[in-house]
């Protein structure tokens, strides 16, 4: 079937405003889902989608628990605590207040200097009496009491009668018991004065927080005690740490490093000695994105060597802040809990590897699949406008309808659109960067720019085959020559006619790939092979085992084949090697096959029609020469508009085909049967020969 109508060009659309997942609504509902069941997830597509930015957008304004987290001393180690929004501020406003009632200025009221006064006097007396009974004992005996730094001492003529000596060793042990004494009464009543002052004011915090009673008594009392022994406290180790409040709860980290992630405690120097204390804790995006969603790349957390981390912290519900060495005194953490929901984001060949853990999939139960390519509707396109005004680039119906165009060039379909919008986006960059407004003109500049930046390979070609160095005929007619089509991969990829060549003779080989044979043939590529050795069987089954040899190569081609778009290709070429009967070089091939000679779609057909096209142009195009396809690719030909008018003009056909039968009567300019009938012929008398019939 001659293909003549070739129209695919968009019309002007406005730009909408677009949703975040327009055109992608799997992806979004398996993320309702994730959001209803509160589980982790992944989002997997191609690069370019947009995956992490549009869950981002959709997250936008959405609202999640704010319950602050708090880190709580106790001894040597540190507990979380979860409050509602504003209690854990509160909390810490409340111990710090509590905190400066603790200062010099507590222990100068006139009160508390009175009791003591007494005390101390009392018990001043008390030793008084003492070294005044010992100083009369010491006179009859003709001895003189001294006080000093190093103690009570006796001094006088001759030695120290036992009586005295015993009496001087009692007295010191009473007058050591009663300072003991009056030590504890002073430490006792500066502990109760100090619990009168402070107590009613922890007691208001524990019953304003009862979930902290434990940390507030254990900090009333080391207040306490510090009172009673005089002692000086380091406040930044009493104090709690509000680690997390308010704030953006969807966090984007883009560099997950264990510390980035979970939080780490900082240490300092002081006086040779590490140190640490709570106010040196720093939040990770697993605490800090508490109750919301937290996003990452999946490659990073790999890369970074978080991967094992995070996954023992979702199976846990913890999350456990990175501690500094050993040698670095201060509080040991307690995990916290993890409240947030994880999303990893990456392409499908990260994910996949990832899949491959089990442990994975059971952490991530929620697959968010991203389609490479949406449908192409005029809502989807006037939503490609709104995205990318959204994006800061005004774009006018006519420059949004060729934006589209390219668009279904990358999907390689006229009812699709490549749904990678950043790559839209950077087209329409460079669109602007070339003609404002952005319009239909600017974008085919653009692309024009962008085909020239990298054309450089095909423009060498051309030279080449007008000179001769590439032995290629786009017209007459060869035997056992055909040209086929293949695409060389790379930031745009290029259609490009290769010369398949075929010879026949007896022999018990079958077909015989030389490009498989020496290593360049892929496993698809050499599967292609072996189908249309079924073919030939089948077509062929009355005459038994075929008796014959059929050699195939790419010429001229050095790389490694892949794929089995040349399947109808070889068919011809090897009818021709075998009939003897010429085959038209003005038509190009392409199209895979079965065993049963069904001709089946293959990818990138509309740069293999151009790149046929633009060699023909180059050699000279004669007004015959064309290109056979599947018939199942006609949705695929989104042709540039100088092919299209050539065919439209007759200059150049495309032929769409179903069965191999169409394609021989192309290229042969015989009826199928006929062609048959020839290679029949042949077979019978190589079978012949090969039995040893026929030899004079």
């Amino acid at each position: 079937m001659r293909v003549k109508d070739l129209a695919w060009r968009t019309p002007p659309i406005r730009p909408k405003k677009a949703p975040p997942f327009f055109g992608q609504e799997r992806a979004l509902r398996a993320l309702e889902a994730a959001f209803r069941a509160k589980g982790h997830g992944y989002l997997v597509g191609p690069s370019g989608l947009g995956k992490r930015r549009r869950l981002l957008a959709l997250l936008k304004g959405k609202r999640f628990p704010q319950e602050e987290l708090l880190y709580l001393p106790l001894g040597e180690e540190a507990f979380p605590l979860l409050l509602p929004p504003g209690e854990g501020r509160a909390l810490l406003e409340g111990v710090e207040a509590l905190l400066a009632e603790f200062t010099p200025a507590l222990f100068r009221e006139k009160g508390f200097l009175y009791a003591k006064s007494l005390v101390e006097a009392r018990h001043e007396e008390e030793a008084e009496a003492l070294l005044r009974a010992l100083s009369e004992m010491a006179k009859a005996e003709g001895f003189q009491l001294e006080e000093s730094a190093e103690g009570l001492t006796l001094r006088g003529q001759g030695p120290l009668p036992p009586e005295l000596s015993a009496q001087l060793e009692e007295t010191v042990l009473g007058y050591l018991e009663i300072r003991q004494r009056a030590q504890a009464e002073v430490a006792a009543l500066r502990r109760g004065f100090a619990e009168r002052v402070l107590a009613p004011k922890a007691q208001a915090l524990k019953e304003r927080f009862p979930q902290a009673r434990h940390y507030l008594d254990w900090l009333l009392e080391s207040l306490l005690r510090a009172a009673a022994l005089e002692e000086e406290l380091d406040l930044r180790a009493l104090l709690p740490r509000l680690l997390v409040e308010g704030g953006e709860r969807v966090v984007y980290e883009p560099n997950p490093t264990p510390e980035r992630l979970f939080g780490h405690l900082e240490y300092e120097v002081r006086e040779g000695t590490y140190t640490t204390h709570l106010g040196l804790l720093r939040p990770g995006a697993l605490l800090r994105a508490g109750g919301g969603v937290l996003v990452l790349e999946a490659h990073r957390v790999w890369e970074l060597g978080s991967y094992p981390l995070l996954k023992r912290a979702l199976a846990g519900g913890e999350v456990e802040p990175l501690t500094p060495r050993p040698e670095v005194k201060g509080p040991r953490l307690k995990p916290a809990p993890l409240t947030a929901q994880v999303f990893l984001v990456g392409p499908p060949e990260v994910m996949a590897f990832l899949e491959e853990d089990e442990e994975f999939l059971e952490l991530f139960p929620y697959r968010v699949e991203f389609s490479p390519d949406i449908p192409y509707t005029e809502e989807n396109v006037a939503y490609l406008g709104g995205f990318l005004e959204e994006e800061g680039l005004p774009v006018t119906p006519e420059g949004l309808a060729a934006l589209a165009d390219e668009a279904r060039r990358w999907a390689g379909h006229k009812e699709r659109l490549d749904a990678r919008l950043y790559r839209v986006l950077d087209l329409a960059k460079e669109a602007l960067a070339q003609g404002n407004p952005l319009d239909r003109q600017a974008v085919e500049g653009a692309v024009r720019a962008r085909e020239d930046r990298f054309g450089l390979e095909e423009e060498l070609y051309l030279e080449e085959l007008k000179e001769g160095v590439v032995a290629l005929e786009v017209a007459g007619e060869r035997v056992g020559e055909v040209n086929g089509l293949v695409v060389l991969e790379g930031p745009l990829p290029a259609g490009r006619p290769v010369r398949i060549t075929a010879q026949a003779g007896p022999g018990r080989e079958g077909i015989l790939s030389i490009d498989r044979e020496v290593g360049l043939g892929g496993q698809v590529f050499h599967k292609a092979v072996l189908t249309l050795a079924g073919y030939l069987r089948g077509r062929y089954a009355e005459l038994g085992a075929l008796s014959a040899t059929v050699s195939l190569v790419f010429e001229q081609s050095y790389g490694g084949i892949e794929g089995d778009s040349a399947g109808l290709a070889e068919l011809l070429a090897v009818l021709s090697a075998l009939s003897g009967l010429p085959l038209r070089q003005d038509l190009a091939v392409t199209g895979a096959i079965d065993q049963t000679g069904k001709v089946l779609a293959v990818g990138r057909v509309a740069e293999k029609v151009e790149g046929f096209f633009r060699v023909c142009r180059t050699l000279g195009l004669t007004g015959t020469q064309g290109v056979v396809l599947p018939r199942a690719n006609l949705p695929h030909l989104v042709l540039r508009p100088e092919v299209v008018e050539a065919v439209e003009e007759g200059r150049f056909h495309l032929y769409a085909v179903e069965e191999a039968d169409e394609a021989i009567e192309l290229l042969f300019g015989r009826r199928a049967y006929w062609v048959h009938e020839k290679v029949r012929e042949v077979l019978e008398h190589f079978q012949r020969l090969e039995n040893g019939e026929g030899k004079g």
